[in-house]
């Protein structure tokens, strides 16, 4: 959540995963970002959004499940 994202270029995001009982990702392939968290943990992640575009995240073991969303970099 939440599941679209609007950043401009050059923007340095730091993001934040939280995760109460599973493995999770967040994967943004085109922009060659894959971080994971386990049940339990937490973690931060910075990007620095250097590409115009539409781009696809995902959690790879939730994607069925509709974990998935669009950032946009202006």
């Amino acid at each position: 959540v939440p599941s679209s994202f609007t950043f401009k270029q050059g923007e340095a995001v730091t993001f934040s995963m939280t995760s109460e009982t599973e493995f999770h990702t967040f994967n943004l392939d085109d922009l060659g970002v894959s971080q994971s968290v386990e049940g339990g943990e937490a973690v931060r992640f910075t990007i620095t959004f250097d590409t115009k575009g539409n781009f696809r995240f995902y959690c790879i073991p939730h994607e069925d499940l509709g974990m998935e969303g669009t950032l946009r970099v202006e």
